[in-house]
This record gives C-alpha cells, structure tokens and sequence, in this order.
C-alpha cells in the first residue's frame, strides 16, 4: 500500500495541479474515521476526522505523520453500520489537515 513521494512535497511534486481546481463542490461535516497507512514496519492506523467529502474526494484532519502522494485507506465508522474504507490519494498537507481524491485499487 505504500506509494509515497515526500514528507510536505507540494502537490506539483506528485505530479497534481499546483493549485486547487475542483470540480464539484463539497459537503462540510465533522465524521470520525480511522486513517490506515504504512509505517515502517508495518500497517498502522490513526484516528482522524472527516472535515468534508465530495464525489471526487474528501478533506480531514489526524494527527498522523502522512506524506503527500501517498494512498492511504480512509475508514467511517458508524455505530449503526458496518464500517466501510475508501482508498485515496493524499493531494497536499497543511499542518493536521489533508486534501486526498479517490483511487482504484490498482490506481
């Protein structure tokens, strides 16, 4: 799962729009989900939340240490419903916030 390019690279370093176009609008919401990425070793997870979603991607904040052009999975929790996990792509990193789109599995 790891496709990393570096620690606070801008957006142009992974090859994305240096500035933001988006295409649809999002919806503003404060959902709790788990951030599952790879750490060294291993599959670690943090705990974050979702700012805003939209078709195309979503935005949240996680103390986590991520790096821009990685794909992590973003997983909603739900206690009436069975927690599902979406796989994105980060697009940048403004302190604890983070702008991701949404991937393929084989993206």
């Amino acid at each position: 799962m790891k496709d990393t390019i570096a620690r606070d690279a801008p957006a142009s370093a992974a090859g994305l729009l240096p500035h933001e176009r988006r295409r649809v609008n999002r919806i503003q919401l404060r959902a709790p989900v788990r951030i599952i990425y790879q750490g060294l070793l291993d599959e670690e997870s943090a705990e974050g939340i979702c700012t805003d979603l939209s078709e195309a991607g979503l935005g949240f904040q996680t103390q986590a240490s991520l790096y821009v052009g990685e794909i992590v999975e973003v997983e909603f929790r739900d206690h009436e419903a069975t927690p599902f996990r979406l796989q994105v792509r980060l697009l940048y990193k403004m302190g604890n916030c983070y702008g991701a789109y949404f991937v393929t599995p084989d993206s």
